[in-house]
């Protein structure tokens, strides 16, 4: 296998976009035709991700491309599964990286990208998990018992008053203000030092 994947048939990019725009499938997979790097449309379906799982296989590397429903926001999300099986040769899974980028590239506006190795790593729930998690937004809604409203009651105080201050006996305990020296009797001569030259 050389370094590059073809990916320029008109099957897939009509897979591609009947995927994309809901036209009687949502999903597609493609896998290598014969012993080269040109891709094909292996099977396309519209009965979602436990349909597709049943269409990977241990010995190739194939790429899915699907439409799920977000269970959050109830949006349309697009996911690619990049599949490399467990007995796939290692002279194949060394390309399988770049492929993958390759691939991805092609299928824009993918919104998740998931690689997978035996059938737990595709299986649905485990998938509608990862997109759950890379919507962003994850909504609960808990079940409470009806409340019941009860009077409102005054509210209570740990606040203790310490008594009143007494200022007297502040000033009694406060050591006298310190004199200050006095100061020498104002004069312009007094007490200069004489002037030399």
């Amino acid at each position: 296998m050389s370094l590059q994947v073809n990916l320029s048939s008109k099957e897939i990019a009509n897979a591609y976009q009947d995927v994309v725009n809901g036209r009687g499938i949502d999903w597609a997979i493609f896998t290598y035709e014969g012993g080269t790097n040109d891709l094909k449309v292996q099977a396309t379906g519209n009965g979602g991700l436990e349909e597709l799982e049943e269409e990977f296989s241990d010995g190739r590397i194939q790429y899915a491309f699907v439409k799920v429903i977000d269970p959050n926001s109830q949006l349309p999300k697009l996911v690619q599964i990049n599949w490399c099986g467990d007995g796939v040769p290692e002279v194949k899974k060394g390309l399988f990286h770049t492929h993958s980028n390759a691939v991805a590239r092609f299928l824009r506006g993918t919104h998740v990208v998931i690689n997978a190795r035996n059938e737990t790593d595709v299986a649905p729930s485990l998938i509608m998990s990862r997109v759950e998690a890379a919507s962003g937004a994850k909504y609960s809604v808990q079940k409470e018992a009806p409340r019941k409203f009860e009077p409102i009651a005054p509210v209570g105080s740990s606040y203790t008053p310490v008594g009143k201050v007494d200022i007297a006996a502040i000033k009694k305990a406060a050591p006298p203000p310190a004199a200050k020296p006095a100061l020498p009797p104002s004069s312009s001569t007094a007490s200069l030092p004489p002037y030399s030259q």
